[in-house]
């Protein structure tokens, strides 16, 4: 089984935005057309910096290692997905970092990690 992860492919970490990476936007349009082309993943995924009050993880005056200039904040336009990115493949979006600085989307607390493998052996079981 083969997936796809992508991850932050988002209006304020391309151009134009808050936290821009040069070539963003060309990425998002990069994925799109390979996905149009790759279309042998059985899943495809998506990751989003989403904050809501993340704390210390915005600062005024960031070091650009902690702390960072306010970024795709939850209900603005910096937190969409870049309009060149076909979102048509996606699946599922993992939401990250809305209280706190989060680095993986696909992280998951100890009791949500036990959670699911208690799932899973349960319905293995049926």
């Amino acid at each position: 089984m083969r997936a796809l992860i992508i991850v932050d492919v988002q209006n304020d970490f391309c151009e134009g935005g808050s936290l821009a990476v040069t070539g963003g936007a060309a990425l998002a349009r990069a994925i799109s057309d390979y996905l149009a082309e790759a279309a042998d993943y059985h899943h495809v995924v998506a990751t989003k910096d989403f904050h809501i009050d993340p704390g210390d993880h915005f600062s005024g005056t960031p070091d650009y290692s902690s702390s960072w200039p306010p970024h795709c904040v939850s209900g603005t336009p910096g937190a969409d997905f870049h309009p060149s990115l076909d979102t048509s493949a996606i699946e599922a979006v993992f939401y990250k970092g809305a209280y706190t600085g989060a680095y993986s989307g696909l992280r998951r607390s100890r009791r949500e990690r036990h959670a699911t493998a208690e799932l899973a052996a349960a319905t293995r079981r049926r």
